[in-house]
C-alpha cells in the first residue's frame, strides 16, 4: 500500500536533495519549428549559389558568343549630291581581340557567327576600328574573320587600337589605381584643414570607387605586339590602314565623292588628327575612324561629320545601380559608352565590338554594325 502511494505521488516530491535530474528531450513542436527554418535557409543559400553560377556561366559562355548584327542610319546633310542614290552602306567591325592559342575554339565560334550574320550581305565599305588582336598569336584569326564576311564593293579600311600595340596585366589595375589615388590624396592633405582631413579620411573608400568608376583602368604594360607584321598581313589581304591620314573616296559613276580619315590610337599610338584632315577641303563630307572615342576632345573635331569608334566594349559588364563596370574613356559621358550621340556638330557612333580581352560580358552584348549613310 505504501509502495503504491509513493508511485502515485508528484514526481517533484520524490527528488532527493542534491540530485540532478536529466533535462527532457526537445518537444515535437520545437522540432517542427526548427526544421523548416533550417531547410529554408539552406534552400536560400543553395539557390543563391546556383544563381551566381548561372550568371557566371552566362557571362562566360553565352553572352560573349551571342554576336548581333545591328543596323544604324546616319544622315549627313552636307553630303547632298555626293553619295550614291541608295546611300553608302558600311559594315563596321571592331575590337575582335583575337588571342589564338587556348582561346582558338571560342574565337572560331565567333567567326562562324559573323559569317552566318553577314552571309549574302550587300554593302560598300568594310571598316575595322581597331584592337584586331590581343596577342600576336591572334593574327591568323583576324584573317579568318576578314575572309568570313563578303567582300565590300568599294574597299576596306582600318585603324589600330591600343591592344594592337601592347598587352597589359589587367589584374594589377586596381592596386595600381589605389596607389595613384593615395598619392593624389597625400598631395591634397596639406591644403586641407583638420576637419577636412577627417572628412577626407572617412570618405576615402567611396571616393576611390568613384575614381575607379570614372577613370580608365591602369594595367601594367607587359609586352608589345608586332605591328609591322599586322600591317603587312592586312595590306596583303587588301585593307588600307589610315594612320593619321585621309583618303578621298570618289567614284563619279556612282555619284560618290566623300572623304575618309583615320587617326592612330589615343593611348598607345601617336594620334595627329590635324595631319589626317589637313589635305581635306573645308566643308567636304568627312567620316573619321578612331579606335578610341576620346578623340572627341581634339580641337580638330568640328571638321568631322561622323566618328566611328570602338574601344569601350559598351562597358563590357553592366552592373545594376552602377552601370558600366568601366568605360576606358575620359571624355565620353558614361551614358554614351556605346551607341549614337552628337558632340557639337559631329555625330559619333561607338560600337560594343565583337570581342573582349577578359572573356566576360554581361548586359553588353557583342555586335557588328551595318551603317547606312544617307543625306
Amino acid at each position: 500500500m505504501l509502495h503504491r502511494m509513493i508511485n502515485q505521488a508528484d514526481p517533484r516530491q520524490t527528488e532527493l536533495p542534491g540530485e540532478v535530474q536529466p533535462s527532457s528531450a526537445p518537444s515535437a513542436a520545437t522540432n517542427s519549428t526548427l526544421s523548416p527554418l533550417w531547410w529554408g535557409g539552406a534552400a536560400v543559400l543553395a539557390g543563391g549559389a546556383a544563381a551566381a553560377l548561372g550568371l557566371l556561366t552566362y557571362a562566360l559562355q553565352v553572352e560573349p558568343l551571342d554576336i548581333r548584327l545591328e543596323r544604324l542610319t546616319v544622315r549627313l546633310p552636307g553630303a547632298a549630291g555626293r553619295l550614291p542614290q541608295g546611300g553608302l552602306r558600311i559594315l563596321q567591325l571592331s575590337d575582335s581581340h583575337f588571342h589564338g592559342g587556348k582561346y582558338n575554339r571560342r574565337e572560331l565560334a565567333k567567326i562562324e557567327r559573323v559569317r552566318a550574320l553577314t552571309a549574302g550581305l550587300d554593302y560598300d565599305l568594310l571598316f575595322h576600328t581597331g584592337d584586331f588582336i590581343h596577342f600576336d598569336s591572334g593574327l591568323e584569326n583576324v584573317l579568318r574573320l576578314l575572309n568570313a564576311v563578303p567582300r565590300p564593293r568599294l574597299g576596306s579600311f582600318g585603324v589600330f587600337g591600343n591592344h594592337d600595340y601592347t598587352h597589359y596585366a589587367m589584374q594589377e589595375a586596381l592596386p595600381r589605381m589605389w596607389r595613384t589615388f593615395q598619392a593624389a590624396e597625400r598631395m591634397r592633405d596639406p591644403q586641407r584643414g583638420p576637419l577636412a582631413r577627417i572628412a577626407a579620411a572617412a570618405t576615402r573608400g567611396p571616393r576611390y570607387l568613384r575614381y575607379v568608376r570614372n577613370t580608365p583602368l591602369d594595367g601594367r604594360r607587359t609586352g608589345g605586339n608586332n605591328t609591322d607584321r599586322l600591317t603587312t598581313a592586312l595590306a596583303q589581304w587588301g585593307m588600307t590602314l589610315l594612320h593619321n591620314q585621309g583618303f578621298h573616296l570618289v567614284r563619279p559613276e556612282l555619284g560618290l565623292d566623300v572623304y575618309l580619315a583615320g587617326v592612330d590610337d589615343v593611348i598607345e599610338g601617336r594620334p595627329r588628327l590635324g595631319d589626317s584632315v589637313c589635305d581635306i577641303p573645308d566643308h567636304a563630307p568627312l567620316i573619321l575612324l578612331s579606335h578610341n572615342p576620346d578623340i572627341i576632345a581634339s580641337p580638330q573635331l568640328p571638321r568631322v561629320d561622323l566618328v566611328l569608334s570602338g574601344h569601350t566594349h559598351g562597358g563590357q559588364i553592366r552592373v545594376p545601380f552602377w552601370g558600366p563596370a568601366h568605360t576606358q574613356v575620359e571624355f565620353v559621358p558614361r551614358q554614351h559608352v556605346s551607341g549614337f550621340f552628337r558632340h557639337g556638330r559631329t555625330q559619333v557612333y561607338i560600337t560594343r565590338g565583337m570581342g573582349e580581352g577578359i572573356p566576360l560580358r554581361f548586359r553588353a552584348r557583342p555586335q557588328i554594325t551595318l551603317i547606312e549613310v544617307t543625306t
